[in-house]
């Protein structure tokens, strides 16, 4: 303990000595002019920047281009699809590839098509209409004629008529 109370007495007695001895400069050299004079700011009125800002929105809005009717790029497609803005139309080639016909059976009431769309396996009659009683046709898609001797299945799309054989 007395060692510790010496080394603290001496760490005290060496720094005042160091800094009595250290010599103090109080002349300060200091040339003003070199310093840049600050600029005046002009206050705007918040009601000028807000006319500036309506007027600059309504230019915008005067420069932009309407959209077109949903009706009138309807009548300028002239292959494809015909409603662009529908998300699942039905498109001729994808039937003719998704459409497996498996097999046909007659009954004294009914004839009956079984086929394979869309990962989808079953029968399909006279009556059937895709999207309304079944999801073996796509969408809109109609049986028109089973003829089981010729093993021919007759489905309309959009006004057009493919023939199915086996």
């Amino acid at each position: 303990m007395k060692n510790i109370c010496y080394k603290f007495l001496l760490t005290i007695f060496a720094s005042s000595l160091l800094f009595s001895c250290s010599s103090t400069n109080s002349d300060i050299d200091f040339d003003f002019t070199t310093l840049k004079k600050s600029k005046k700011i002009k206050v705007v009125k918040q009601e000028n920047k807000n006319k500036k800002i309506n007027q600059e929105k309504n230019s915008i809005i005067e420069d932009l281009v309407p959209l077109r009717d949903r009706k009138e790029i309807l009548s300028k497609i002239k292959f494809g699809k015909k409603d662009p803005f529908s998300e699942g139309e039905f498109q001729s080639n994808k039937l003719l590839t998704d459409l497996i016909l498996k097999g046909f059976l007659n009954t004294e009431n009914n004839k009956y098509v079984f086929v394979s769309y869309l990962d989808n396996e079953g029968s399909i009659t006279k009556d059937s209409v895709g999207g309304v009683n079944t999801t073996l046709l796509p969408n809109g898609a109609k049986v028109i004629n089973i003829d089981s001797k010729n093993m021919q299945l007759i489905i309309s799309v959009d006004n057009e008529n493919y023939i199915f054989e086996m």
